[in-house]
């Protein structure tokens, strides 16, 4: 058979079933293969950076490898951003770049080409992918293509490619005769029961303990155990933002959010506690501020994460890890669940107190609602809202930027809904294209994008894929004509000199609801508070595809937020110190005034 019939055969016995792309001369073959193969269907993007984040998409919903194809040189450099996006957030995906003729391929020749259209992207692509490999030999089609699943799949999960130059794609290959790939022996470790052992001492001294969950819980799902161990341990639990899905709004033990952006409730929970247990999570400095000897200074951390790499990445830099668990999650929680039973927990009634009058105390740092005839709306009251009419079991995709901020501290997610984003790489644009990996495979969920005006400029030829194909995207667009994080950065640092922020100051931004109705789409409009209601129910009545053009105030802040020099529990608006001093356990950090210069938070 054609080798190019072999990789698509191959993909569909995976379980995939969908590829997603941009077809060009040096991957023709491949399309051509996909294009007949009856159980695959092959998508056709607007631009291959969409193709990527649509496969990465495709792979946080359904579970199964999502796998980009496009042809060589600027078809394969432009899946650079999608493969940052699975990579960083644990996602297996697989790339597949053609290449021009192995006889046309530089090799060791010092020239910057041969071959037309030849880039080396095993070069490009190393250090964000698990595993790259070029196809030398067409006999070798195998053991490839089952070794970029293994090493997309074992370990911390993560982004693959295969560089396939196009002669080798037409070869003939007997399938019966190809060579196939041995995985590693498996690295057997027997400290997990001293590691328990050494958690459940940690657990019972604990007076002010803390749960926090990470997006390691979405890489894979694990499904109930999680509820499991939540309510066994009885703990508050803390979420990072690519962990808000993890639980209802409803749920008793559930604090929710915390760091840079982060609420204040979350922050002081972290910064006064005694004992936390962070699963999931690598610590990133959006939660922990820039100034890490501050987070969490009286805790003690207990970490658990599949990469060495991960443990140990704090040493002599400000947070001590006092105990480190090298574990997959799914072999860290059912062997901890089989401990809970039997764990002594520790009395948190006054912990538990505290953390209640805090929820009264700390002020939440909302505006008011946009006033009447003022053209837009609050971000704020647009969460509150959709959080009430977003139908269980929808796969909501947020974008970066004001837009993600706020639905993450706003939504009240309700149990089975998921939420999702490029938590890690953070492009503007990832969204919408997220949004149609989801919905190509024709799931009855619902399925939302949430995306800013800028962010939707950098995919703005999707449209024309959610009317073409018909897919059932309601997408809010937080329309605050500028990109508002960047807006507070500029006035938090640079005294607000705006370069490259908005129409004014020089982005350019076409209307966006003409040029949606344009693509053929269906527009609704919210511009006034009193709209808000009827604009979402009306969206939600439409299955799809949909676009909600939201006038959010262009002059909205990002608040709650933390300035480089302060410490988590210190955030902007500024507390009085006498609040802070009272309401802290743990004695309060100093804050630096003197610094000059930054990001928020970093």
């Amino acid at each position: 058979m054609k080798l190019s019939d072999y990789v698509i055969d191959f993909l569909a016995r995976q379980g995939v079933t969908h590829v997603f792309g941009m077809s060009g001369g040096a991957a023709v073959h491949l399309f051509d293969s996909a294009s007949r193969h009856p159980r695959l269907t092959y998508f056709c993007s607007q631009h291959e950076q969409s193709a990527a984040i649509s496969a990465d998409g495709y792979a946080r919903t359904t579970g199964r490898m999502g796998v980009a194809i496009t042809t060589s040189g600027p078809g394969a450099t432009n899946l650079l951003t999608g493969t940052c996006c699975s990579y960083f957030d644990s996602v297996p995906t697989l790339m597949i770049t053609g290449q021009v003729a192995t006889h046309r391929l530089r090799g060791d020749r010092p020239v910057r080409q041969m071959g037309f259209q030849e880039t080396d992207v095993l070069s490009i692509f190393r250090s964000v992918t698990k595993h790259a490999a070029q196809v030398s030999d067409s006999r070798q089609i195998r053991r490839h293509l089952e070794e970029a699943f293994y090493w997309a799949n074992e370990g911390r999960p993560g982004s693959v490619l295969i560089d396939l130059p196009d002669d080798l794609q037409r070869a003939e290959v007997d399938p019966a005769t190809l060579e196939g790939f041995v995985p590693p022996a498996a690295d057997r470790s027997d400290s997990l029961d001293a590691q328990l052992d050494a958690l459940t001492e940690l657990v019972a001294q604990a007076r002010r303990p803390a749960l926090v969950l990470g997006g390691g819980f979405s890489t894979p799902r694990l499904g109930n155990v999680v509820d499991e161990m939540i309510n066994q341990l009885g703990f508050p639990v803390l979420l990072t933002w690519a962990a808000l899905d993890l639980m209802p709004a409803d749920h008793p033990l559930r604090i929710g959010p915390f760091g840079v952006y982060g609420p204040r409730l979350g922050n002081f929970v972290i910064q006064n506690a005694d004992l936390l247990v962070c699963l999931g999570t690598r610590l990133s400095q959006n939660v922990t501020g820039g100034l890490l000897h501050t987070f969490a200074r009286e805790a003690r951390i207990v970490m658990v994460d599949a990469a060495r790499g991960e443990l140990d990445k704090f040493d002599g830099r400000g947070i001590d890890i006092g105990l480190r668990i090298e574990s997959r999650l799914d072999t860290f929680v059912p062997a901890w669940l089989e401990r809970l039973g039997s764990t002594q927990r520790p009395p948190t009634d006054e912990w538990c107190q505290r953390i209640e009058r805090w929820k009264a105390v700390l002020p939440d740092d909302r505006p008011p609602s946009s006033p009447a005839g003022a053209g837009h709306v609050d971000a704020y009251d647009v969460i509150a809202r959709l959080s009430q009419v977003l139908p269980e079991g929808e796969q909501i995709f947020v974008d970066t930027g004001g837009n993600l901020t706020w639905t993450c501290n706003g939504l009240q997610p309700k149990r089975g809904q998921r939420l999702m984003s490029a938590w890690n790489n953070t492009p503007m644009g990832y969204a919408l294209p997220a949004a149609i990996g989801a919905a190509v495979t024709g799931g009855t969920a619902g399925i939302t994008c949430i995306i800013g005006d800028g962010g939707l400029m950098i995919c703005l030829a999707e449209l024309a894929t959610l009317v073409h194909h018909k897919l059932p995207i309601r997408v809010l667009v937080f329309n605050n004509h500028g990109h508002g994080i960047q807006k507070q950065t500029l006035e938090t640092w640079l005294n607000g000199h705006y370069v490259g922020v908005d129409g004014p100051s020089g982005l350019a931004f076409p209307p966006i609801s003409p040029v949606a109705r344009a693509t053929g789409l269906e527009v609704v409009e919210i511009a006034a508070t009193a709209d808000i209601d009827a604009g979402l129910r009306q969206v939600y009545a439409t299955r799809g595809p949909v676009l909600c053009n939201i006038e959010i105030n262009p002059s909205q802040k990002l608040y709650p937020v933390l300035k480089f020099g302060a410490s988590l529990e210190d955030q902007l608006p500024a507390l009085d110190p006498a609040v802070i001093e009272r309401e802290m356990i743990v004695p309060p950090f100093k804050r630096d005034t003197t610094s000059s210069s930054g990001t928020p938070g970093v």
